[in-house]
């Protein structure tokens, strides 16, 4: 429950990381010694307007110091680590199981989490609470245990909220994780196999944003790759970038491969936080009534679609908000709100960042032909 999806740890590294490793930090170490003492400032990424609102201030960017030596480097991401370590705590789960063979049985599990109010909200992923009869978390280097309770689940995005009561708690703020590129830094926190004495501390690259995918029954959307070693009991800790800010939220690995791991993006996880903890603790989504495929070439031509890329619709639920405007199988979605869809993940996490009662157009081929819709989002999505 507390392990990642998919449970075999991380391999080690190659020869060939180290070395490229070198070649990057080398030219950087020769080029710091020509910058400044004074210039020890830098601006931040912008914040996405969502998150821009609400969000406490990130934290200044601890890189920027006058010394480029490998011991300040190295020293700065200590730093980072110093900042963040408080807010990341360990969880401590009891799950009651019933058989017919052996009865009630209390199993134990373990996870990860990060505080982000200093009143003791703490986001974690929902496989690490789900059906906990009781939970313990631990703060580091705090002696005793603080009991816990579930604020909110949402098993669609595997995040879940709980607290813990408590004043001016450390915490972590959120950031922005559109403003990430491939081969930026990032930071996992976390407790994997249990171990105590503080959270484990891993560093990688961003491979990429954005990912979509299915491991087992779940698929995720909104997903950060990165090769910063996720292992058992990571689950629910942050990703952090180098200003100290979350951009992700620990969650999956990948058993049959080395270094790939997978975070949830503050994109997506932020407004999960924020219903979770609102009146009707639950994230409320419209629906279209629609199920969707992305377009391939070859499914073009076997279904004669009229166009070779966009988001096909493969069914439509008879009285759902798509069918009362004439959305028909096989109409091949190329833009939603102006914006051109190529995958279907990519159009349904357009259409959660709407609410209820929102109107929405949407721009659809039909036997050649170009057309457009406009859709009351009337309709929750169902469980």
């Amino acid at each position: 429950m507390g392990d990642p999806k998919e449970s075999s740890n991380a391999g080690l590294r190659s020869p060939v990381f180290y070395i490229l490793l070198l070649v990057l930090i080398v030219p950087i170490l020769i080029s710091c010694g020509d910058s400044s003492e004074e210039d020890t400032t830098t601006d931040q990424p912008p914040i996405s307007d969502t998150i821009a609102t609400v969000a406490p201030p990130v934290y200044s960017f601890p890189l920027t110091t006058g010394s480029c030596s490998a011991i300040a480097i190295s020293n700065a991401f200590a730093d980072i680590v110093e900042l963040v370590e408080p807010a990341v705590v360990f969880i401590s789960a009891e799950v009651v199981t019933e058989s017919f063979f052996f009865g009630k049985t209390v199993q134990e599990a373990s996870g990860s989490g990060v505080i982000v109010s200093p009143d003791g909200y703490i986001l974690t992923n929902n496989h690490v609470v789900e059906g906990a009869s009781s939970l313990e978390v631990t703060l580091p280097h705090v002696a005793h245990a603080y009991e816990a309770e579930i604020i909110g689940i949402d098993p669609l995005t595997d995040l879940a909220v709980i607290k813990i009561e408590g004043e001016n708690l450390p915490t972590v703020p959120f950031g922005n994780s559109s403003a990430l590129r491939p081969g930026n830094l990032v930071i996992a926190m976390g407790y994997p196999l249990a171990l105590d004495q503080g959270a484990t501390i891993t560093q990688g690259v961003v491979s990429n944003i954005e990912r979509s995918f299915t491991v087992g029954d779940s698929t995720y959307y909104d997903v950060i790759q990165t090769d910063a070693a996720i292992n058992r009991g990571n689950s629910g800790g942050p990703l952090v970038d180098l200003t100290g800010s979350i951009v992700g939220i620990n969650s999956v690995l990948f058993g049959g491969a080395q270094n790939i791991g997978f975070a949830v993006s503050t994109n997506t996880a932020y407004p999960v936080y924020e219903a979770l903890i609102g009146d009707e603790h639950r994230v409320i989504r419209p629906w279209l009534g629609v199920v969707l495929a992305d377009v391939t070439p070859d499914l073009a031509d076997e279904a004669d679609l009229s166009r070779q890329s966009g988001v096909v619709i493969t069914s439509v639920v008879k009285g759902s908000p798509a069918d009362k405007v004439g959305l028909e199988v096989r109409d091949v979605v190329t833009r939603f709100e102006g914006e051109e869809m190529t995958t279907a993940s990519q159009l349904i996490r357009e259409l959660w960042r709407y609410q209820l009662d929102d109107e929405v157009i949407i721009t659809f081929w039909r036997d050649g032909e170009e057309e457009e819709v406009v859709i009351k989002l009337s309709v929750e999505r169902p469980e």
